[in-house]
């Protein structure tokens, strides 16, 4: 077939939406291979794995991201969110007993949640789901972060360092956007995991109820 030369244009013509993909595929791929050149000399023996899938997950968090409608603003080439950081970590105004209301009524597998996690005086709050839920001994299991109790509380010594959420707007902003915390102060956000990213482009925020306002 011949093209004329007022077709010939629109053949090499990117969208916006193929031009984010892109972005997001190419800041993926580079996040992924050094965080998977520095993994223990023990977990070696699954890095063929992981290289062999990083292709698959990669287009999916990318698709997934270009599609998902959000209030965020996207930075595509550092596959990132951005938002209004606060100058402390709001996790510290939950409470206990809304919590565990929420979790009482709303726990259930494949639920996205946030979790607190404090690291010597560095605060974050990071994505992760629900994969068990045992109503008669009022506690849930997280996929990454172990067991808690329906008020948040850590069961483990492992995630002794980690604190249940209630998901809320706030919540789930510091989460998107990697905020954290250094000395009680805003430092500079954290890139996201991949399976952060891809749980973030599930989140539907409509759900969430607009919180009471916090001083920036």
């Amino acid at each position: 077939m011949t093209m004329t030369p007022d077709a010939q244009p629109h053949f090499w013509q990117v969208s916006p939406d193929n031009q984010t993909y892109t972005e997001l595929c190419n800041a993926l791929y580079e996040r992924e291979l050094l965080r998977l050149s520095q993994i223990a000399p023990a977990e070696l023996a699954s890095l063929p794995k992981r290289l062999a899938s990083l292709p698959f997950y990669i287009r999916r968090a990318a698709s997934s991201i270009v599609r998902y409608q959000h209030e965020l603003q996207l930075d595509s080439q550092n596959a990132s969110w951005y938002g209004r950081q606060l100058s402390q970590c709001p996790a510290n105004k939950q409470q206990a007993e809304p919590i565990v209301r929420f979790y009482h009524k709303a726990a259930k597998p494949g639920l996205i949640v946030p979790v607190y996690v404090e690291d010597k005086t560095l605060e974050q709050i990071r994505l992760d789901s629900v994969d068990e839920v045992d109503p008669e001994q009022q506690r849930l299991h997280c996929n990454q972060s172990g067991w808690f109790s329906y008020s948040g509380m850590p069961l483990q010594a492992e995630n002794s360092h980690c604190f249940l959420l209630k998901p809320d707007k706030t919540m789930m902003t510091a989460a998107c956007c990697g905020h954290q915390w250094l000395n009680r102060r805003k430092t500079e956000p954290r890139l996201l995991t991949l399976r952060e990213l891809l749980l973030a482009s599930r989140l539907n925020w409509r759900n969430f109820a607009r919180p009471h306002s916090n001083k920036i």
